[in-house]
Formats: C-alpha cells, sequence, structure tokens
C-alpha cells in the first residue's frame, strides 16, 4: 500500500495510460497538450500544461494528493481560473481534472462561433 494517494499515478507513470485518449481528445477541442514528470522526491508531481489560442493552462499535482489548476488569458496574462484541490484518491483527480479543460474547450468555442 502507498502511502501517497496518487503514487501509483505520479511516480509508477500510471497516468501514460490514458495519453492516445487524452491526445486525441484534446486535439479535437483544438488544445496543444504536454504531460511532464517531475524529478522523483519525497513528494514527487506530474505537470499537464494546455495551451488555446486564447488560454495557458497548468494542472499541477503530487503525490502526496495536492494539486492546483490554473488558466492564463494570453491577451491580458490576468488568471481567469484557478483551484486548488487534495485528492484522496485517482478517481477524485480523474473526476476533476475535466473542470480546467472543459472552460478552456469552452472559451476556444465561443471564440471560434463568434
Amino acid at each position: 500500500m502507498h502511502l501517497n494517494p496518487l503514487t501509483q499515478l505520479i511516480l509508477e507513470r500510471g497516468f501514460d495510460r490514458f495519453q492516445p485518449g487524452l491526445r486525441s481528445r484534446f486535439a479535437a477541442y483544438r488544445l496543444k497538450y504536454t504531460l511532464t514528470y517531475c524529478e522523483p522526491s519525497d513528494n514527487s508531481a506530474m505537470r499537464l500544461d494546455f495551451e488555446s489560442s486564447l488560454h495557458l493552462g497548468r494542472v499541477t499535482v503530487w503525490e502526496s494528493g495536492a494539486c492546483e489548476m490554473d488558466i492564463l488569458e494570453i491577451s491580458t496574462g490576468n488568471n481567469v481560473f484557478y483551484e486548488s484541490h487534495q485528492f484522496n484518491n485517482e478517481k477524485e483527480f480523474h473526476r476533476t481534472l475535466p473542470r480546467l479543460v472543459i472552460f478552456m474547450r469552452d472559451q476556444e468555442l465561443v471564440r471560434w462561433i463568434f
């Protein structure tokens, strides 16, 4: 048993198994996406960087379950979305991650419609 709730997802790179589906979905939303595993430490992390024509988004999640999600508007540099979470398991992370993606997707769709 792991002491940290997201060890398997991050340190053991369990998030890799989701990459083909996520890359396809994000491309359909016109989002560029990069996954980075940070150097192993006492509380290893992974970072997900998103880019659209309007926004830059970042999700940083640590083995401990801590997570920060934020989005900057490119034209102004203003932070337009920020959430901080403490996850107890991977399921909570996977349920919450779409919040950032949906925000960016919807803003991009509005831009293309109008």
